[in-house]
């Protein structure tokens, strides 16, 4: 069940890149498009939370954890990656998102005491050298000198957002350990990440950013807070019942969904070629390891 949680998860976390790109083409304002996604998804888990959830049982000690998590992602690394989308373009920043698996198994083994099996260790392998691949291979088709000093300079964003995803993801997983509530830790983690974001909008004279945001970006927004609902929903019910090691590899491998995105929707931005061909089987091969573990 942890391995199916994994891939809806997989599946809407790339639907949510997708719509994202489409809405930064036409209103290039991360912070607002990190915002309304963010404010679509703190008032999807405060609902859940209410209908299904004994509030009573929140307290500092049990909830801190998720409140670490919330400022390291989605608050700060959903910026950084919305960022890493407009600069970079999907079928590049994505991939070097995705090696936050790396840093989630790294953490998991150190400090979770998650064993290391050599199939894990093999598919775990597998799925970063595919994403590398992805992402010296693929991006815009621009090969001017200058596009090339632009986007290396670009490169900071996704591999931040990775970082702090895969620490986020490390710090979710100790909270569900003593809390036991995937609804209520997601909804603690966004709304940490929510006010986060809202305060930077607010300090930082943001705000009249969002009413330049399109209604046709608008709508692209918010359907990728749809996704990214579906997403957390799966993915905390994902970590809590399976491990950190198996669970994040297969949810985070998303780059698999948004380079179908690139080829079918975005070719003219983005390109594919046999390289990349080549490290999506890698991506495919380590995934398939990686539900086969036990």
């Amino acid at each position: 069940m942890a391995v199916l949680f994994a891939l809806i998860t997989n599946l809407t976390y790339g639907l949510d890149a997708y719509f994202v790109r489409r809405g930064l083409m036409k209103s290039p304002a991360p912070l607002p498009a990190a915002f309304i996604t963010l404010t679509v998804n703190i008032c999807f888990f405060i609902v859940l939370s209410i209908l299904f959830e004994p509030l009573s049982q929140l307290t500092w000690s049990l909830v801190y954890l998720f409140v670490i998590a919330g400022i390291l992602a989605p608050g700060a690394a959903r910026l950084l990656s919305y960022r890493g989308l407009e600069t970079l373009g999907m079928s590049l920043s994505v991939p070097i998102i995705n090696a936050e698996s790396l840093f989630s198994v790294i953490l998991a083994v150190i400090f979770l005491n998650e064993a290391i099996t050599f199939v894990i260790a093999t598919g775990v392998l597998s799925i970063i050298i595919g994403l590398i691949l992805l992402g010296l291979e693929s991006g815009h088709k621009q090969e001017s000198a200058v596009g090339k000093k632009i986007r290396y300079r670009y490169l900071f964003y996704p591999v931040m957002a990775s970082v702090f995803y895969g620490l986020s993801v490390f710090f979710r997983k100790l909270g569900l350990n003593t809390l036991g509530s995937p609804i209520l830790g997601a909804t603690i983690t966004s709304g940490t990440s929510w006010v986060i974001l809202t305060v930077s909008l607010l300090a930082g004279g943001h705000v009249k950013q969002l009413s330049q945001v399109t209604k046709q970006s608008f709508i692209y927004f918010l359907l990728g807070g749809l996704a990214t609902c579906i997403a957390w929903y799966s993915f905390f019910n994902a970590l809590h019942i399976g491990k950190v090691s198996i669970v994040t590899p297969i949810a985070t491998s998303y780059s698999l969904v948004t380079l179908f995105f690139s080829y079918v929707l975005l070719r003219k931005v983005e390109r594919i070629n046999r390289r990349i061909v080549a490290a999506t089987v890698l991506v495919v091969g380590g995934i398939i390891l990686l539900s086969l573990a036990k």
